[in-house]
């Protein structure tokens, strides 16, 4: 309960601080109105979505330390891993650098997807716990892409 909660937390703070110093500067970035109907849907959810992905990433963190009484590699890469995603709005800046942003997001994908191969045979529930992360920043990079080719949906 408390990894999940401290995660949670981080989402939080990170909101806090995309509520706080939007819009990042965004005179470059590519404004909401760009992005069409999904984009407007998308970016209004995003804060819980996080919320979320951060519970989820505590809660897998857990059960690999229940599972393991350690802090093992595993467990170092799911710190990375919330730390990449903490770091989520700062990289991606309100898309003011496209192609930073879309190179993070494949860095947090891949990061997520070694986490769930290497927790996989620890905990089962806590690599499932991870797989949302990927569909998600997967989902952000497609959509990154098709702003960037100037496609509106």
């Amino acid at each position: 309960m408390i990894c999940a909660s401290g995660a949670v937390l981080l989402a939080v703070l990170a909101n806090l601080y995309v509520f706080l110093m939007r819009p990042f500067g965004a005179t470059n970035g590519i404004s909401i109105e760009e992005t069409g109907p999904i984009g407007t849907l998308i970016a209004t959810i995003v804060p819980y979505v996080w919320l979320f992905l951060f519970a989820g990433i505590g809660s897998s963190f857990w059960l690999l330390a229940r599972a393991q009484g350690r802090m093992s590699s595993p467990s170092w890469l799911l710190l990375a891993l919330l730390l990449l995603c903490v770091g989520y709005p700062i990289y991606t800046g309100n898309l003011n650098q496209p192609l930073v942003a879309l190179a993070a997001n494949v860095a947090v994908v891949g990061v997520a997807a070694l986490a769930v191969w290497t927790i996989w045979p620890i905990s089962r529930v806590g690599a499932c716990l991870l797989i949302p992360v990927i569909g998600w920043v997967a989902l952000a990079s497609v959509t990154l892409i098709a702003l960037v080719a100037g496609f509106e949906f």
